[in-house]
């Protein structure tokens, strides 16, 4: 029924890291327009707490970290919306504070881990099929979410106070848009690590947005640049024997350094 889960490592990879583009892709622009770039950061580290406390208590540790990202996402959401502070205000608050607790709950926890690096940093061409088939599910979320909420979160995001007007669930699509955020951040801690989820969350958008502003625009070129990326680090990494996860933002910083290259050249001929 489901044919990628007999698939190669290398096909595995390459089907898991594309998915995570598509994904990043669709959630990454918004993101970026609602000035919240640095969410990714703090969930994907509040993440590692998670996997820290699963490795400590015998539990799967991505799933203890699915439960850790979206409680945080949700976390951020509510104290930001409350306290009347940005998001990337409460983020630089928290995120420490989760990543010393992962430290400290892998410190305390019996036996020497060899997996921590790699929740850290990643490893793409060693995804499993369950990864591979969580990633999927999170995409069919992403696509429902975006197809059915989508919309109304982008109108919210350029002006939510005519979204309240016009009857827009302002406050019950920012909190889904949370969850969906905190799944997509998951996928991308599980292919490329804790520290480099960022990178592949808001780095396509980011150079997307340089080089159109009609949103639907940046939506599809944060796809695109993301794909491409995700292959051409995955091959470069193959071939090159250097891990995979750094390997991909190579990728992706290049493109973004291109983007901004074309940005400069457009204005110096405008100028």
């Amino acid at each position: 029924m489901f044919e990628f889960l007999s698939l190669t490592f290398m096909q595995r990879a390459l089907l898991g890291g594309e998915l995570i583009a598509v994904v990043a892709g669709i959630v990454g622009p918004i993101l970026l327009f609602r000035k919240m770039s640095f969410t990714s950061v703090g969930i994907s580290h509040g993440a590692f707490a998670g996997i820290a406390l699963g490795i400590l208590i015998g539990v799967s540790p991505m799933w203890a970290a699915i439960a850790f990202a979206m409680g945080i996402g949700l976390l951020i959401g509510f104290v930001s919306k409350t306290g009347k502070i940005s998001e990337d205000a409460t983020i630089g608050t928290f995120f420490a504070f989760f990543m010393a607790l992962g430290i400290f709950l892998i410190d305390i926890s019996k036996g020497y881990h060899v997996d921590v690096m790699g929740y850290l940093f990643g490893n793409l061409l060693a995804i499993s099929s369950s990864d591979v088939y969580f990633a999927a599910i999170v995409l069919l979320i992403t696509v429902f979410w975006y197809l059915f909420r989508g919309r109304a979160t982008v109108y919210s995001t350029f002006d939510e106070d005519f979204s309240r007007i016009v009857g827009i669930p302002v406050d019950v699509d920012y909190y889904f848009f949370m969850l969906v955020v905190s799944l997509v951040t998951i996928i991308a801690v599980m292919f490329v690590g804790v520290v480099l989820a960022s990178s592949i969350m808001i780095a396509p958008s980011a150079a997307s947005k340089m080089l159109s502003k009609k949103f639907s625009n940046v939506v599809l070129f944060s796809i695109l640049f993301g794909m491409v990326a995700v292959f051409g680090g995955i091959a470069f990494s193959f071939y090159t024997n250097i891990p995979s996860g750094p390997s991909v933002v190579f990728f992706i910083t290049a493109i973004f350094a291109i983007s901004l290259g074309i940005k400069w050249s457009r204005n110096f001929v405008k100028s």
